[in-house]
């Protein structure tokens, strides 16, 4: 096989982490409006709103020590509510 040359080669402008943060801070309230947005539409069906987003790790993790500790009897998981 020869090596080939070829006419133009694709690169990207800047660097995969590079951070425009005077941009970002420029377009605050447009990256405000999306998170409210989505924070909305997410918790929009739900009873407590956005309540849930700290009683849903909660609820697991009593579930999961209540079932660890009563059904398969591991006592170690009891420690996971503590720390």
């Amino acid at each position: 096989m020869s090596k080939q040359k070829w006419l133009f080669e694709i690169t990207p402008k800047n660097n995969l982490f590079d951070l425009n943060l005077k941009e970002v801070w420029q377009y605050r309230d447009l990256l405000l409006l999306f998170v409210k947005r989505d924070v909305v539409t997410v918790y929009k069906q739900t009873i407590l709103g956005p309540l849930w987003y700290l009683i849903q790790p909660l609820f697991t993790s009593i579930i999961f020590t209540l079932v660890f500790n009563n059904i398969a009897k591991i006592q170690q998981v009891q420690y996971l509510l503590f720390i």
